[in-house]
């Protein structure tokens, strides 16, 4: 049996109940809800960005999509190869009542954990955020670059 990737990472279709199982174990928090489906309310409540990670020959490079955000709500944090990724927005509270037709925006706060390789000098990671998306450039140690060899026939 196959399982079915949405774009957004989220399982579809069949799911044995050792991916139910594993994929529960892995929540950041329990979610007894993500068993049934295979949606974290988290992940349903679009509070988890979503991410590309690539890498060039000189720096590792993360791209978190955080429409709403301001960079004074998000805090990017390097510590043993672990870069934490976290931000918090907090709803506008309006003083006149209105009547909501339809309400989909989600606040509150996420966080993305992101294992870097060895060769990544997170110490010198430079930060920048632009139209909802942040971006983290983190450059490779020398020696990880001087690691081609070359082979020979013999």
């Amino acid at each position: 049996m196959k399982i079915i990737k949405r774009d957004d990472g989220n399982l579809r279709g069949p799911v044995t109940l050792g991916d139910a199982m594993n994929r529960f174990f892995d929540e950041s928090f329990w979610d007894p809800f993500s068993l049934l489906t295979g949606r974290s309310l988290v992940s349903a409540g679009h509070l988890s960005p979503s991410m590309n990670i690539s890498e060039d020959a000189k720096a590792v490079t993360v791209e978190a999509s955080v429409p709403g955000f301001e960079a004074k709500d998000i805090e990017v944090d390097v510590h043993n190869h672990l870069l934490t990724i976290s931000g918090r927005t907090e709803e506008n509270k309006e003083e006149n009542e209105k009547t909501w037709i339809c309400r989909e925006r989600s606040y509150g706060e996420f966080r993305r954990q992101v294992r870097l390789p060895d060769y990544a000098e997170g110490d010198k990671a430079v930060c920048k955020m632009k139209n909802g998306v942040l971006t983290i450039t983190i450059p490779k140690s020398e020696e990880a670059s001087k690691k081609k060899l070359r082979v020979e026939e013999e």
